[in-house]
């Protein structure tokens, strides 16, 4: 199944700056960067990204970006933290949907669409 994704920015009053995917069959990633965006209107964590005309984003590429987002595996009270967010076990996937991909890095977030 795949779950699709409007990936905002709260600095731009909510505008759509990308979407994002994820394969729930093949625990597979996707991300696109809108090429409507001035790249120096970007975060600076999808600006890298764009300024080197990069706006499809491989799996690789979009773990690497929610690992910058969300809690490490290895922090002291990860167990606490999971618990706490009705997880079992660490899942990237399930802590990006607790946080709604925010953090404090900037104002990015996701919001679930229909295919």
């Amino acid at each position: 199944m795949l779950r699709s994704f409007a990936l905002k920015d709260g600095s731009l009053g909510g505008k759509q700056v990308g979407t994002f995917t994820y394969d729930t069959a093949a625990l597979q990633f996707s991300m696109t960067i809108s090429k409507e965006m001035p790249v120096d209107d970007l975060p600076l964590s999808l600006e890298g990204f764009a300024a080197k005309g990069k706006y499809e984003l491989s799996h690789e590429d979009v773990l690497r970006w929610i690992k910058g987002r969300i809690c490490p595996p290895g922090r002291h009270n990860i167990r606490e933290i999971l618990r706490g967010n009705g997880l079992r076990e660490y899942d990237e996937f399930g802590l990006l949907m607790v946080t709604k991909a925010k953090c404090d890095k900037d104002e990015l977030y996701i919001e679930e669409t229909t295919i």
